[in-house]
């Protein structure tokens, strides 16, 4: 009896192992997760003495994050996109869309790869990221567009690689330090490239005839080195804080002029379904020459360098997942 006992047991233990082998088992080394949120405004006014102008605003923000773990890997991968339309003035929308302009447009996918080295707080990095936007942009007088686009979405195009070595001393704060870093910048409209717009070589013009000697390059290559910081935490239960700065030098030109991109998104979740956003994004590229204010002479009280700055505050549906 006893050895019948015993091998039902026996029976019954390898039973439930196998069933446990068969049952898939999940993996958790990915987790996915982001943000989708849509917000609509709209101001009308009739005889109102206070001021002010028709507008409908539309906006779109996207965020989304695949990130691997296991073992003394991790690779993080992230889009960041946003894309917003305003319609200033009472025409109809049906008659004339064209009069919807950009008000904020962002394109940023990034990808890190990082691999342990001699403590738990230390990685030997490998990153590559893209900076553009979706659509061309222009600039206005009143109403009407005022000559040919000053960007679009490959023009200009920022494509940088970095080698070095990331510190996380936190699950939420990173640093990236890259003594080896590149930097790519791509305008593929030729006028753009032959003003010299973004930073790349111009044309070559004869001084005398103004006769077109050398077409602007269209792309520009810089080494330096990058360094990065990374924040991104939930604050409290209903506030989640995104921030990102990144600094490149030019070893080979004016290296102590730092390019910077530095961007913060804040989301304060309302409920189940909406939610109130502070997006920002601060942009100083030295090469980046900025004409604000066109005289009658054709100078420009603005012509040179400038810090960039956007700020969106948005209120509507928020869905984070």
């Amino acid at each position: 009896m006893k050895k019948i006992i015993f091998c039902l047991l026996m029976l019954n233990a390898y039973s439930i192992f196998a069933q446990d082998s068969l049952v898939p088992q999940k993996d958790t080394s990915w987790k996915i997760h982001g943000f989708l949120g849509l917000t609509a405004s709209q101001t009308s006014l009739n005889h109102w003495q206070g001021g002010g102008q028709n507008s409908i605003a539309l906006n779109t923000l996207f965020n989304f994050e695949a990130n691997y773990a296991k073992d003394k890997t991790s690779w993080v991968n992230k889009i960041d996109a946003q894309y917003g339309l305003i319609k200033l003035g009472s025409s109809k929308l049906a008659v004339n869309p064209k009069l919807f302009r950009k008000n904020t447009d962002q394109l940023f996918a990034m990808s890190k790869f990082n691999l342990d080295a001699w403590n738990k707080y230390w990685f030997y990095t490998l990153v590559a990221d893209f900076r553009s936007q979706f659509a061309p942009g222009y600039n206005y007088e009143n109403d009407t567009i005022s000559g040919k686009a000053t960007s679009d979405l490959t023009s200009p195009v920022y494509i940088q690689l970095a080698l070095g070595f990331d510190i996380k001393p936190t699950k939420y704060f990173s640093i990236t330090m890259a003594p080896l870093a590149g930097k790519i910048t791509h305008v593929d409209r030729q006028y753009l490239a032959d003003e010299g717009a973004y930073g790349v070589e111009p044309a070559v013009y004869n001084d005398s005839t103004g006769a077109l000697i050398k077409k602007g390059k269209k792309t520009r290559y810089e080494f330096g080195g990058r360094i990065t910081l990374k924040f991104k935490k939930e604050i409290t239960k209903n506030v989640s804080w995104d921030s990102y700065l990144d600094l490149f030098s030019n070893y080979n030109h004016n290296p102590g002029n730092i390019d910077m991109v530095f961007n913060n998104f804040i989301i304060f979740k309302v409920n189940k379904l909406f939610t109130f956003n502070i997006n920002s994004q601060m942009i100083y590229d030295d090469d980046i020459i900025i004409k604000e204010g066109q005289q009658a002479d054709g100078s420009y009280k603005v012509n040179g360098p400038r810090l960039q700055a956007l700020t969106t505050l948005s209120f509507g549906f928020g869905y984070k997942f």
